[in-house]
């Protein structure tokens, strides 16, 4: 059985969970990127060189590295990717290729900050309130139903880019853009929590969920964590999965503030924090595998330590012999 991961970029140690689990199965894990310095590429069994996502012939190019390399399973790690697979998922499974991520309709829900709101609110979950039109902004804040500061962000961004604070009304007016492109957002004040989640491939059922507090984050992804056991997050999180409809690993973030817990992002993709899940044995990788032999997984809910802290650190690679693996197009874009 061998794996292709998309959009690899710097998820080295995700890359090595793969590769060690199928390893023990006799099979590889490939790995993809744009970017030919991506790390992740030169820790796989075998890397691939991609176009952009934008290019109108990467999926043929993505089709071709399942041929060339026998995939029976492909997952991207990045949000702008995950629309685009869902949108072929009937032809790769026409060649018994399985792409690993929720249908089209569940993407564009939690892609869209907008669309996760009303997706929530509309089932009577707790969400940060979300607006779109500064006219609604304006109208909460003459109510006193909404308070400076806010936050000001992309509709469909990610790792926290495009972020602004916004403290006074002269500061939205300034900064607002009249487009569908952005949204504004009270500050939570609250503890951010991180939850790592598995929905089976075969039965739909939630077999995983571990929660974490964050306790520092960078550009966007969780640094250091705790793991947390909490009844009540585990049961938000289930009602959030029993109506969204998501397969595979799902990471959904949270606040807790004084009213309980609200959600705030949820990204039906392997998280940046999922580390701490896999390392404390919500192991997501065995998940998919197994799925992928067609057999369900045991659901294992809130089975791992309460306490645990999870730390990164950075590392170097020192690539030799690389002209040898690239072209000279691809080795002058990397130097």
């Amino acid at each position: 059985m061998n794996i292709l991961l998309c959009s690899a970029g710097r998820r080295v140690k995700l890359v090595k969970y793969f590769k060690e689990e199928l390893q023990k199965r006799g099979g590889k894990v490939v790995a993809a990127d744009c970017d030919s310095s991506a790390p992740a590429l030169y820790l796989a069994d075998k890397a691939e060189i991609v176009p952009r996502i934008t290019d109108p012939e990467y999926i043929s190019h993505i089709k071709q590295i399942c041929k060339k390399h026998n995939i029976h399973g492909v997952l991207s790690l990045i949000d702008p990717e995950l629309s685009l697979l869902a949108e072929h998922i009937d032809e790769f499974e026409k060649e018994n290729i399985k792409v690993i991520v929720s249908n089209k309709d569940v993407i564009n829900i939690c892609f869209d900050k907008f669309l996760t709101y009303t997706f929530l609110t509309s089932h009577h979950l707790p969400a940060i309130p979300t607006y779109i039109k500064m006219e609604d902004i304006i109208a909460d804040i003459e109510k006193n139903e909404l308070q400076f500061p806010l936050i000001l962000k992309p509709r469909k961004g990610s790792a926290s880019l495009g972020i602004s604070i916004i403290h006074s009304t002269e500061e939205l007016y300034a900064l607002w853009k009249e487009t569908d492109e952005w949204i504004a957002q009270p500050f939570i004040q609250g503890t951010e929590y991180g939850v790592d989640c598995y929905v089976d491939l075969v039965n739909d059922k939630t077999t995983n969920i571990f929660c974490k507090k964050k306790i520092k984050m960078r550009a966007g992804e969780t640094d250091k964590s705790i793991s947390v056991h909490d009844p009540a997050l585990i049961h938000l999180i289930e009602q959030v999965l029993s109506k969204l409809n998501a397969i595979g690993p799902v990471d959904i973030d949270c606040f807790k503030t004084e009213r309980g817990y609200i959600i705030s992002e949820v990204n039906p993709r392997f998280g940046g924090g999922y580390l701490h899940a896999h390392e404390e044995g919500q192991n997501f990788v065995i998940n998919i595998l197994t799925n992928l032999a067609g057999v369900p997984n045991q659901v294992d809910i809130g089975n791992y330590s309460n306490g645990s802290v999870m730390i990164k650190f950075d590392d170097v690679l020192i690539l030799k012999g690389i002209d040898q693996i690239l072209n000279d197009q691809q080795l002058h874009e990397l130097i």
